[in-house]
């Protein structure tokens, strides 16, 4: 059985969320952007699809079709999650940089990595930006990053709340990890009421104080909340060996509060000096889970890192910003059904899967010497090399003998050119 033709079961799993008309169209769209070679248009994702309906078929769903991206990420979520053991999520922000200003919603941010006397780039870009949220699967296999959602932002801090608080009340409760960009107790006191918990880093002289003492009988006025605040230098750093990461670190740990959260926060902190003549760097973490271990807590965040990765091969390989559309919900629908494509491509890797299918994948040397790629040795299977066999294996099968000689030799040469470069 060949490995693509296993995701139309899942695929399925959607079928009560579309018309049939649209269900065709998301079937044909989603095999598209997962088969595409080049960039991710719409026409190239119509060539890719080898769908039998029309070109405009494809526009007229993502812009007018009815149909609710909200369920899909919703089904997509519950789809995830039941192949997965362990999990967390990860929430971020992310940026598509465009040109032109026929597209809706397209607005100067910041470049944070300008570098003066270069000429070629500006210290705004002009794009769009997405807040988007994966899933973390901690499987036998390793992490596994599946982004699930994913939501356009306008200019606006009040956007980017409404957003957050769109999606925490779709997915699960569970833990949720945060850049230090996101220390803000509106995020925190909405994702709290929904019965989540929080991970997130901290800037080193952020306030935190010791719970405060019992109030004194007969003494007039509420029991304070906040005692006296706390000095991370003053603390007792201890050794910690972290097995997951194979390291170990100076570090220290208590429960405290802070006025960044309405819960009591278990606040890790970790020192490091480069130098014997430099001063210690600090660097903190705390969360609202009190549950978990200080090895556990420093493995999570560590692991923060791969929705940037996860953003970049949705990017690379599966067009997250290569869309051409102009109207707002045309946007929004190409970018749900670009991590959706590529939260279905990952799912192949899973060893849940596997079991269920077992010839959902081959073993990856396998696969590297039918593809006769020899000069690239991975360990594991990637997302990007999951979408370079399910490509390789396409090719092959449009080769037929039933074809014309000039339609084969074009097939033939096409195979040969994803193989080799």
């Amino acid at each position: 059985m060949e490995t693509f033709v296993l995701l139309e079961a899942v695929l399925y799993r959607f079928r009560d969320l579309l018309g049939s008309q649209n269900f065709a169209l998301f079937c044909a769209y989603v095999w598209g952007v997962i088969l595409c070679r080049g960039p991710h248009t719409v026409s190239e994702i119509y060539q890719a699809s080898g769908s039998e309906t029309h070109y405009w078929s494809l526009i007229k769903f993502l812009s007018r079709g009815k149909w609710d991206w909200q369920a899909v990420c919703g089904r997509l979520i519950w789809v995830i999650l039941s192949y997965l053991p362990q999990w967390v999520y990860i929430y971020d922000h992310t940026h598509a940089i465009k040109t032109g200003k026929k597209q809706f919603g397209l607005h100067f941010f910041r470049n944070h990595r300008y570098r003066k006397r270069n000429t070629n780039q500006s210290k705004f870009h002009w794009g769009h930006q997405f807040a988007g949220l994966g899933i973390l699967g901690l499987t036998s296999v390793g992490a596994l990053l599946f982004p699930v959602w994913v939501h356009l932002l306008t200019p606006g801090a009040a956007c980017a709340l409404a957003a957050f608080e769109s999606v925490i009340v779709l997915i699960p409760p569970g833990l949720i990890i945060f850049d230090r960009g996101f220390n803000n107790r509106k995020y925190f006191k909405a994702l709290i009421k929904q019965g989540h918990h929080l991970l997130c880093r901290v800037r080193k002289n952020a306030a935190f104080y010791y719970p405060a003492l019992p109030k004194k009988k007969g003494k007039r006025g509420k029991q304070p909340i906040y005692g006296k605040r706390a000095h991370i230098h003053k603390w007792t750093y201890d050794d910690l060996y972290v097995e997951a990461l194979d390291k170990t670190f100076e570090a220290a740990h208590q429960i405290v509060r802070t006025k960044m959260c309405p819960q009591p926060v278990h606040l890790i902190v970790i020192r490091t000096k480069p130098k014997k003549s430099q001063p210690y760097r600090y660097f903190l973490v705390f969360t609202t889970d009190l549950t978990l271990s200080v090895e556990t807590i420093v493995h999570y965040y560590h692991l923060r890192w791969k929705i940037e990765t996860g953003f970049r091969d949705s990017k690379e390989s599966f067009g997250f910003d290569h869309y051409q559309v102009r109207s707002q919900t045309a946007i929004q629908r190409s970018v749900v059904l670009s991590f959706l494509s590529a939260s279905l491509t990952q799912m192949m890797a899973l060893p849940k899967f596997q079991q269920a299918h077992p010839d959902a994948l081959p073993k990856l040397k396998v696969a590297l010497k039918e593809m006769n790629i020899h000069w690239y040795h991975p360990t594991h299977w990637t997302l990007g090399l999951i979408a370079r066999y399910v490509r390789w294996q396409k090719s092959r099968q449009g080769f037929a003998a039933s074809f014309f000689q000039n339609k084969n030799n074009a097939i033939f040469k096409n195979a040969f050119t994803d193989v080799a470069g």
